[in-house]
């Protein structure tokens, strides 16, 4: 139940990833601006908001009910992010 499927971004000649989006298991995460305390699968969006205020880019997060495990995050991402998978155009997924 504990894992994260992270849509990135690092930019050029950069080692640091840049997370636009993150998909977490069942966990406990608060959203610290809005002191709100989530409990179970959520989902993490980057925001302005949070990174003026000193806090990591993805630091705000939804409780979702619309994935229950790794392979549903997974589909949750690929539909959300509007991934599309083609033979001459590889994404990598790791």
């Amino acid at each position: 139940m504990d894992f994260s499927v992270i849509l990135g971004y690092i930019p050029y000649k950069s080692e640091k990833m840049f997370r636009l989006r993150r998909y977490n298991g069942k966990r406990i995460h608060t959203n610290r601006i809005e002191r709100e305390i989530i409990s179970g699968y959520h989902i993490h969006t980057a925001t302005e908001r949070y990174q003026k205020a000193g806090y990591d880019e993805d630091a705000f997060a939804i409780v979702t009910g619309e994935f229950y495990d790794l392979n549903g995050a997974i589909e949750c991402f690929i539909k959300d992010c509007s991934i599309i998978f083609s033979t001459s155009n590889q994404v990598k997924l790791f």
